[in-house]
């Protein structure tokens, strides 16, 4: 019964170890990709301060290194919980095999002591041979052969109890040494964060002095926005009636519809137009981040990345058109079927018209601005209505 019990336990043990490790690997996966967005975030950051006028984007990089501390603090505080649960798991375990092993000690100590008892061959042959019959004579020859069998059991038993002992106070001693680590980990982040919100709301303020400058800024971008949509809208026109359609929906060939199918069925999974990057500024209609009375939209989403960043296709298709103006420099047009990606503000185009390309094929680079640095305005369209790309592209 004993043996059965210790068996069951074990095997919750190493159950409850295997998923204890299953939770810790998922969460220090999560610590290293946050970890990493605020290394890239902190370069970011380091070129956009090089410049010394103010822009929105210097804040939603800021603010954006605000929200991947939080989502970083988050994961530590989970990784605590779950260390602080095992902890305790650990120690409830050891004072539960600790009375475990008691209860073996003295159950074998009494066979010891019985068996010394009966040390005596003679005493156990006597014991044997005074049987008033074979069956009885058969039943004491077994009795003495399953205690020391028993015996043995029990000693391998205590044995085994001991090795999990050692393992579980070894288990502790190392929880307890990354216990503390995570505790002055999450102190760090928390003074560090603290810091970050200072910042924001100093440059926050920085910008609310400067309304004129920063309103000029703003209308200037917007008028770009709008010279983009009425060029796209131009572009895809073209394309549509190129088609032989005579609505505005494009007229697709079998071989478009099947790619069409494709597009539909990755989304969520696109791979993202540059390598690295984050979204700054949100699809559709919203407030402006500093000046709360002002309204701005946007036709796609607006991914920040790196000086020299290179452009990616985020899916097989063809280049259907390639426009320029100014401001935005080239604006790419891949077509995907029914759909359509868009990759304005490009320099050192490595595609022309009608090239085929393939996932991530290399587009050009995106143009860096001293001020606001290299942002794409990706979008996404199905004929000639815009689609949300962050619902598209991979998480």
């Amino acid at each position: 019964m004993i043996f059965r019990l210790f068996s069951i336990l074990f095997l919750l043990f190493l159950l409850s170890t295997g998923i204890f490790a299953q939770s810790i690997n998922s969460i220090k996966k999560q610590k290293e990709k946050s970890e990493k967005e605020i290394v890239y975030l902190n370069k970011l950051l380091k070129e956009a301060m090089s410049n010394k006028s103010v822009s929105t984007e210097k804040l939603n990089i800021l603010r954006q290194k605000i929200v991947e501390s939080r989502k970083l603090l988050s994961v530590l505080n989970q990784e605590m919980k779950y260390l602080q649960g095992n902890i305790a798991g650990n120690e409830k375990r050891i004072s539960e095999l600790e009375s475990e092993r008691e209860a073996m000690l003295d159950l074998y100590a009494k066979l010891v002591y019985g068996s010394w008892k009966k040390r005596n061959k003679v005493d156990k042959l006597m014991f044997i041979f005074s049987s008033s019959d074979f069956n009885q004579a058969y039943n004491r020859f077994k009795y003495f052969q399953q205690i020391q069998e028993y015996s043995k059991r029990q000693l391998h038993l205590i044995r085994q109890v001991n090795d999990s002992l050692n393992r579980r106070n070894q288990n502790l001693k190392d929880l307890l040494v990354q216990k503390d680590a995570v505790a002055n980990t999450i102190n760090h982040r928390n003074q560090e964060l603290e810091s970050e919100q200072v910042k924001e709301n100093q440059y926050m303020t920085q910008l609310q002095k400067k309304e004129k400058e920063v309103r000029k800024k703003l209308q200037v971008e917007m008028d770009n926005r709008k010279k983009l949509d009425k060029e796209l809208n131009k572009l895809l026109a073209r394309q549509t009636k190129k088609s032989g359609s005579t609505s505005s929906v494009y007229k697709l060939t079998p071989e478009e519809k099947l790619l069409s199918d494709d597009f539909v069925k990755n989304k969520g999974k696109l791979p993202w137009p540059v390598a690295e990057g984050f979204i700054s500024e949100k699809f559709g209609v919203r407030v402006h981040p500093v000046h709360k009375y002002v309204m701005i939209s946007n036709q796609g989403v607006n991914i920040t990345t790196s000086k020299n960043a290179e452009v990616r296709a985020v899916f097989k298709g063809v280049v259907s058109d390639i426009g320029y103006l100014s401001g935005l420099h080239n604006i790419v047009v891949i077509r995907h079927g029914s759909y359509s990606t868009v990759y304005p503000n490009i320099v050192e185009l490595k595609v022309k018209k009608n090239d085929v390309v393939n996932t991530k094929d290399i587009l050009g680079k995106i143009a860096y601005d001293e001020e606001k640095g290299s942002v794409l305005n990706f979008q996404i369209l199905k004929d000639n209505v815009r689609l949300d790309p962050e619902l598209w592209l991979a998480k």
